[in-house]
This record gives structure tokens, sequence and C-alpha cells, in this order.
């Protein structure tokens, strides 16, 4: 939550996260499968229930001064950035919890029923299947795929049906690429620019916004600026 407060205080458009079930059926909002690596635990989120995620201590391998650092729930989220900040939430894990594309849903429908603006939440996975599953749920709020490997122009035409924007490892990224998505009425978000000069390369080949975990934000009204987790 520091973490998501310190992009707000900078003036980022988004903040991107991921959001994993845990055994007692709630969002958690943590990049990993298994807590080992970022708090004081051991397990998998799947195995743990929420009572036990939050006895976790997420902030003091990074500095002492975030030792009261808790792993959030995506309605802690929710509660305090919804309309501070854009959000930017990945789906993990969702082809072995195909439950969570519905938890998902179901709660960013009640936010939006409390008046979160739905052009302030957007939606990405690597599984196409569940975008695809949550973009029929939920058709107000932004979808998009995830994709590592070398774009298919061929897919445009099917993956534009329900999903608006294509989050792609730069290294895959050309103008002619970006011209040809665009054509069929995608963004294009870049993911993960850790150098300076690489968000200025994203910026003259015409992405839409960029994807980064460093302070690398340059004044651009028509660029998005996403930071992650």
């Amino acid at each position: 939550m520091a973490a998501f407060q310190k992009a707000v205080d900078l003036g980022f458009d988004f903040i991107e996260f991921d959001v994993r079930l845990s055994k007692d059926g709630h969002l958690v909002v943590i990049h990993d499968a298994d807590v080992q690596r970022t708090t004081d635990g051991v397990g998998y989120i799947g195995d743990l229930t929420v009572q036990e995620i939050k006895m976790l201590d997420a902030g003091s391998w990074y500095s002492p001064e975030f030792s009261n650092e808790r792993i959030p729930l995506l309605e802690d989220v929710l509660k305090q950035f919804g309309g501070k900040i854009g959000l930017l939430i990945d789906m993990k894990s969702s082809e072995n919890q195909p439950q969570l594309t519905k938890v998902l849903s179901d709660i960013l429908m009640r936010y939006i029923d409390n008046g979160v603006k739905p052009s302030t939440l957007k939606v990405q996975s690597f599984n196409i299947n569940e975008i695809k599953k949550f973009h029929e749920l939920t058709p107000t709020i932004s979808s998009g795929i995830l994709l590592e490997k070398p774009l298919n122009i061929l897919h445009f035409e099917t993956y534009r049906k329900f999903a608006s924007f294509l989050s792609v490892n730069h290294h895959l990224l050309s103008k002619s690429i970006i011209h040809q998505a665009k054509q069929y009425g995608f963004d294009i978000f870049s993911w993960t620019i850790k150098k300076q000069y690489q968000f200025q390369i994203m910026q003259r080949l015409g992405v839409n916004g960029i994807i980064s975990d460093e302070e690398c934000k340059e004044s651009n009204s028509n660029l998005l600026t996403l930071i992650f987790q």
C-alpha cells in the first residue's frame, strides 16, 4: 500500500498489481504464488486464509521503515485508491482458480455501483480464455491480453471481440506492429520499462502506455504511465 501511495504522490496514471485467490476465496494483491520472497512467512496464497496472510510482515525485506506493511486485499486497494488513481489488475493463475474471474467481476461491479468510474479500471491476463470470460461478465471494464511471444496479426481480429488493449513485452514492439494493432482498435502498453532511454524509445514507437517499476515518468498528456507493484 505504501508503494501505491508513492505512485499517487508521483502523479502516475495507473498502478499495476496482481491478484490471487486465498484459501478462503478472497482476492489478495500479490505477485508471487507463494509468500516466502516478500514476507516473513512461507506457503502458497491458495493454501493460506486471509487471517493467516494478514499476519505476515510484507515490508521488512525492503526496509525497516516498512515493517508494518501487510499484504492487502483487492478491496483494501479499492477502498483507499479507487478514484484516486487508475487500477490495472492482472489476474494470476486464473486457469488454476477458475472462480477468480467471477469473484473479480463481482467485486469490481459492486465498486462501480458505489461510484468508481469504469474508465479508471483495467483488467489483464496472459490467459486469453479468462479475459474473454471477464469481458462477457463485465463489458463496461476495459480488458486486455498480456503478450510475451511474437504478435500474430492473424489473432487481432479474434482478440478485438473481447479485448481493448494489449500489454506487450517491449522487445516485441515495432512501429509496424503498433500501427497494425491500432488499426484493429487496440491500445498498446509496453512492459517492463526500467531505463530512461527505453521510456523514450517507447514514446517514439507510439505506444499508448508504459508499464514500469521505476520512477521514469515524463510529462506527456497523451501517454499513460503505469507503475508496477
